[in-house]
């Protein structure tokens, strides 16, 4: 059942705007859901070459071990050199990568031919026994990885032929393609991955891959530097970048200053008190594209206050979202109409924007909030908030829904942890003990909205905090998971969508954009989440 694992991206949250400010650049229009400046999918493609772009995350990459890439900075940096059978494109939907051709004719049976001439970077061929093991390695439980749920249906991995493997299902699987193009589907080779051992993706084991960018010198403290993979097959990339340095930039301030000295190159930003800054700079572009990402409020303790549907309505309507937005997202994010937006869209684009569009765009109505807690007999109750006054943002955002539900007549307190702490609220159950709702920016690991709902609604799923469990929407997504018509499976999935929408298992506050702050000497990017799973970094080179 799709729900088994979600997307943890909070933890990083607590970083990524610690030092976010609570005023800035115009937004969108008020009440608006559509965005109030151009988005971009890619960004022009290179007419010269550069020695070097230096891109900044926003701490050190830790690993390059795709089983234990979960985080920002490692996706980042183990989708600019490893590859996946099925590539995410950078308008999140899928073609063939390592793979020539898949075919799923059998609903139970996923096979691929791979493709012709693809080495590793020690030129070695890749091989179907690299491809068993890499996936086999992602599953195994005794490895510790992070995406073992991912293949809860497989029933085997096996290499039928020198250039075949084949997956046999217990039962059809369509978020297993999915998955497979994201971080549980990277290829690392078989013989040099088990040489190293538990070394393997730290700086003593190195890492060995397909891609576009050949691990070079990565030292504690420093750079992870990147070299051109000079043998690298998919020849449709121009390659115009010699080293790819990828640096951790904790500190916002320094950052800003990095980048409008040209020190930092780019970066895919998070919230950025300074983005009017960079959007100033004269050597910097400020780019805005679709992302997978979801600011929400996710609901946590279904026996208190908000256990009540009405109640939970209510708070949802008396909240300022746009007035959360113009404090936190600059100007980065729209105003929602349910969990995830238009980015997430990467099939049946049709079928999923006109059931969004047909989704009110959720604007406050203190009234009838107010009506609704008086239905509920749920005036001067109470709810407690997870929250870190260490990291402003979530300050902001825990100020406006208390002051929300004091509006409308509940009480509401604040529990405030450390910004280091703050991840318990996701891994400890005792954390969360007595609080009734937290914050998180998350997205699931490819673009179809049935990645998110699933561990949101499904009983048991990773991002189930509310212990949710609405029997037809468990029927939808199972549905929806089976079904190998695009169509038809979001048809289920928005069917899904609407009935979560009533239930309110999570509260959204916004629908982030991707942003890209770029030096104006580099082009090739793409502007939307495929950096932390596709080949984000083959295209990038100089404007000439």
């Amino acid at each position: 059942m799709v729900g088994s694992r979600g997307r943890l991206v909070v933890a990083t949250f607590a970083v990524l705007v610690a030092v976010s400010a609570c005023s800035g650049k115009s937004a969108p229009t008020q009440g608006s859901a559509s965005p109030s400046t151009s988005l971009n999918i890619t960004m022009p493609a290179p007419t010269s070459e550069l020695d070097k772009v230096t891109w900044a995350v926003y701490r050190e990459v830790a690993s390059l071990d795709p089983i234990y890439a979960f985080d920002y900075p490692e996706n980042t940096a183990v989708a600019a050199m490893c590859e996946t059978l099925i590539r995410q494109q950078p308008d999140g939907s899928t073609v063939p990568g390592l793979a020539s051709a898949i075919d799923t004719s059998d609903p139970t049976k996923i096979v691929f031919t791979l493709r012709d001439g693809v080495t590793f970077w020690d030129g070695h061929p890749l091989t179907a026994d690299d491809v068993v093991y890499s996936l086999d390695r992602q599953r195994d439980p005794a490895n510790g990885g992070y995406y073992g749920a991912v293949f809860q249906y497989v029933k085997s991995i096996k290499a039928t032929a020198d250039n075949e493997v084949t997956i046999t299902l217990k039962q059809p699987d369509e978020a297993l393609l999915g998955e497979l193009s994201s971080t549980p589907g990277f290829i690392t080779e078989k013989a040099y991955t088990q040489a190293q051992g538990a070394k393997y993706g730290t700086h003593a084991g190195g890492a060995m891959c397909t891609g576009a960018f050949k691990l070079g010198p990565w030292k504690t403290g420093g750079a992870l530097e990147l070299m051109r993979n000079d043998n690298y097959w998919d020849t449709s990339f121009p390659q115009m970048v010699k080293e790819l340095d990828i640096v951790g930039a904790p500190d916002e301030a320094n950052l800003t200053e990095a980048l409008k000295t040209g020190e930092i190159d780019a970066v895919y930003a998070g919230q950025l008190s300074t983005l009017d800054q960079l959007e100033k700079a004269p050597n910097l572009n400020v780019l805005f594209g679709p992302s997978y990402a979801t600011n929400d409020l996710i609901l946590s303790n279904p026996s208190g206050t908000l256990g009540d549907p009405k109640v939970r309505e209510a708070l949802s309507l008396a909240i300022d979202r746009q007035g959360l937005i113009d404090a936190t997202w600059r100007g980065s994010a729209v105003m929602p109409r349910a969990i995830v937006g238009p980015g997430t869209f990467g099939y049946a684009k049709d079928t999923y924007q006109a059931a969004y569009d047909a989704l009110p765009v959720m604007t406050q109505d203190i009234e009838k909030a107010k009506s609704l807690v008086k239905d509920a007999n749920a005036e001067g109750k109470s709810i407690v908030i997870g929250m870190s006054s260490e990291i402003a943002t979530i300050q902001t955002s825990a100020d406006a829904v208390k002051s929300a539900a004091e509006e409308i007549g509940l009480k509401a307190t604040e529990k405030s942890v450390s910004a280091a702490k703050y991840i318990d609220f996701f891994t400890s159950a005792q954390a969360r003990q007595g609080v009734d709702g937290f914050f998180t920016i998350n997205y699931p690991d490819y673009a179809d909205p049935m990645a998110m709902y699933g561990p949101i609604s499904i009983p048991g799923g990773f991002n189930n905090y509310f212990d949710y469990n609405n029997p037809q929407v468990v029927s939808l997504l199972s549905k929806a998971q089976q079904e190998p018509d695009p169509t038809k499976r979001a048809e289920y999935v928005t069917q899904a969508q609407t009935i979560v929408m009533q239930d309110l298992p999570w509260i959204p506050l916004a629908i982030p954009y991707t942003t890209l702050v770029i030096n104006k000497r580099v082009t090739g990017a793409p502007v939307s989440f495929q950096y932390m799973f596709g080949p984000w970094a083959a295209g990038l080179g100089g404007t000439g």
